[in-house]
């Protein structure tokens, strides 16, 4: 009966795999995506504004200076994210570096981290991705976002302390 429940779903779909030795991940592409949704917006609003009859001047404009100013940036700031954002799992350390401008830094034993879950939004559900949320013993959350492969780590940490609590 939970077959049906469930679905075509099997257990390698829901229950990551647990990788062997140091476990490290960096930025997943959809770190992009934002900078992507904005410039072709505005690309479509400068062409429709374009192609009215008489052309909307003013819009087009606005699109053409939000094209050339606020797209570079975004993107700017997007690959000032990714080449920032790395996480890793060795020796029962989780070591993560996120963040641009203010870069965070965590090292933090695997022993003390609760709970590890990975988040995901409905566009890294579709395209992959995710975030790495934490809650440690004594209460403090972390959120480690868009990361390539963040099930591995919270898959890693968890079953360490499994492993541990059962010993």
């Amino acid at each position: 009966m939970p077959s049906a429940i469930l679905g075509s779903m099997n257990d390698a779909e829901t229950i990551p795999q647990i990788p062997e030795g140091p476990v490290r991940t960096g930025a997943h592409w959809t770190i992009y995506l934002p900078t992507l949704v904005v410039a072709i917006t505005w690309a479509a609003v400068y062409f429709w504004s374009e192609w009215r009859d008489p052309p909307l001047l003013a819009i087009g404009s606005i699109a053409l200076a939000i094209e050339s100013v606020v797209v570079p940036l975004l993107l700017i700031h997007a690959l000032a994210r990714e080449r920032v954002l790395r996480a890793g799992i060795d020796g029962g350390v989780l070591q993560a570096v996120w963040g641009f401008p203010v870069r965070r830094r965590l090292k933090l034993g695997v022993a003390d981290v609760v709970l590890a879950q990975v988040r995901r939004s409905y566009a890294q559900r579709y395209f992959g991705g995710g975030a790495l949320a934490l809650i440690e013993r004594n209460g403090k959350r972390h959120l480690i976002a868009d990361l390539e492969r963040p099930e591995e780590l919270a898959a890693a940490i968890n079953e360490t302390n499994r492993r541990k609590d059962a010993a």
